[in-house]
């Protein structure tokens, strides 16, 4: 039977890979004043106990949901998280002042804007490897006017001009890991597809279109070593023989 621990505050659960939607609606029943919440590389749960963690800890003001890395640790104790999980975090817990959801890429940038929006208390924020452009960015700028700290290691679809931008409007800030990527400019993109022979109607702006392209090449060369695999196959063959 769980202990009721109504003086803990602070709970840190790391690398765990069962935890489930039941033990973290004991952990809720038996600590109802969490205020420090870290899940470190710890899955199994799923929508249902970010909603539950939410609904209980409206005073929550540290929170940890990073993995190691993209697809790390996944298993098929895998619970369903996305974005309607994190959108129930950002409607309750209006005090968190640092959240770290690096490698989260299944967390949609609509839902991670709506975190920042809601948090305007957030101090420290970690979106390392986060599906994230400067519209991100332009939101920390309107909402986040104490924000610290930010990670945006491997944040790779984000423009200098946009961290710039920010860092002037906040000097207090310390932006960690940025590496700003050079894009070529939306004609030289074109041309290219041109001469490749490569549909580029449908992206309308520089980084999509580069996507689009690089997509589309990896297709090609896919295609390419299907299509050589029964030659090389006959080559084996052959010198079989030929032995």
């Amino acid at each position: 039977m769980p202990v009721y621990c109504s003086n803990v505050t602070h709970l840190e659960i790391s690398y765990y890979h069962s935890l489930s939607d039941k033990k973290i609606i004991s952990i809720v029943h038996s600590c109802p004043n969490i205020t420090h919440l870290s899940f470190i590389n710890s899955i199994a749960f799923s929508n249902r106990a970010l909603e539950l963690i939410a609904g209980s800890y409206s005073n929550l003001k540290y929170l940890n949901l990073c993995i190691d890395r993209p697809g790390g640790f996944r298993s098929f104790r895998t619970r369903e998280v996305d974005g309607s999980g994190l959108w129930r975090i950002a409607k309750s817990c209006h005090r968190l002042e640092y959240l770290n959801i690096s490698n989260r890429r299944e967390y949609s940038e609509t839902s991670i804007c709506n975190v920042i929006r809601s948090c305007p208390r957030l101090q420290q924020l970690d979106l390392s490897f986060c599906q994230i452009t400067d519209i991100t960015i332009k939101e920390i700028v309107g909402s986040c006017l104490n924000l610290k700290y930010l990670n945006l290691e491997g944040c790779n679809n984000i423009s200098k001009e946009a961290v710039d931008q920010l860092v002037s409007l906040n000097q207090n800030i310390h932006v960690e890991n940025f590496v700003p990527i050079r894009v070529p400019s939306l004609d030289v993109i074109h041309k290219l597809a041109r001469h490749l022979g490569i549909q580029h109607d449908a992206p309308r702006d520089v980084a999509s279109l580069d996507n689009f392209i690089n997509d589309e090449l990896s297709r090609r060369l896919s295609e390419r070593c299907i299509l050589a695999r029964p030659s090389l196959r006959r080559s084996d063959h052959q010198l079989g023989r030929i032995c």
